[in-house]
C-alpha cells in the first residue's frame, strides 16, 4: 500500500510542474524527494524476510524526503496545494506504521 500511494503522490507532483514551472522546491519534491520515498519503501518490503533491522530502518527513513518537501515548499512559497502537505503527511505517517508493524514483526510477538 505504501509504494502504490507514494508513487501515486509522486505521478501528481509531476503533474503539478507544468502548472508550477518556475517552482525548483516542486520539481525537487516531484523527483529527488519522492524518489527516495518510493525507493525506501520498495527496499523495505524487499529486506522484510531476510533482512527485517534494514527493513525496518527503510521503512522508518521513508518519511524524511516528505518532510523535506514540505519544508522546500514552505522556504520558497511559490506552490499552495494542501493536497501536497496532506500527502506528505500521509507517506509520513506509513513510514511510521510500516517501523513499527516490521519492528513488532521482528520480535516475535506475533
Amino acid at each position: 500500500m505504501a509504494i502504490e500511494r507514494s508513487t501515486k503522490a509522486q505521478n501528481y507532483l509531476k503533474s503539478l510542474t507544468s502548472k508550477y514551472p518556475s517552482s525548483k522546491a516542486l520539481k525537487e519534491c516531484s523527483t529527488n524527494c519522492y524518489d527516495s520515498c518510493v525507493g525506501d519503501f520498495k527496499s523495505a518490503l524487499k529486506e522484510l524476510v531476510e533482512d527485517p533491522l534494514s527493513a525496518s530502518y527503510d521503512a522508518f527513513v521513508a518519511g524524511d524526503e516528505p518532510s523535506r518537501c514540505d519544508k522546500l515548499l514552505a522556504d520558497e512559497k511559490k506552490v499552495n496545494d494542501p493536497s501536497i502537505s496532506a500527502s506528505n503527511d500521509e507517506m509520513k505517517f506509513l513510514s511510521r506504521i510500516g517501523n513499527l508493524a516490521i519492528t513488532y514483526i521482528q520480535k516475535g510477538d506475533m
